[in-house]
């Protein structure tokens, strides 16, 4: 790469990287307020659904995100073909 190209971030990157961050952490925070507080008034099986939906919703969210991105990008690319 030579020194004198722009190395700019691409539009979108950042925040896209900072919402990642939170629905991840939020995704663990959850997790353990809802293991420690709200558990034990539901069955195994329940907290398990319970958990797993809202790890889903946020996998569902951060595809959304980053396929819109990675479309908006790809569009301008010449890929070798």
């Amino acid at each position: 790469m030579n020194q004198s190209e722009n190395r700019e971030t691409p539009p979108g990157l950042a925040l896209r990287v900072a919402v990642s961050i939170i629905i991840f952490f939020g995704w663990l925070i959850f997790a353990i307020i809802y293991m420690a507080f709200y558990a034990s008034s539901f069955s195994l099986f329940q907290s398990i659904a319970i958990v797993l939906v809202v790890f889903l919703t946020g996998i569902a969210i951060l595809g959304a995100m980053w396929a819109s991105w990675g479309i908006k990008r790809g569009k301008g690319w010449k890929g070798c073909g």
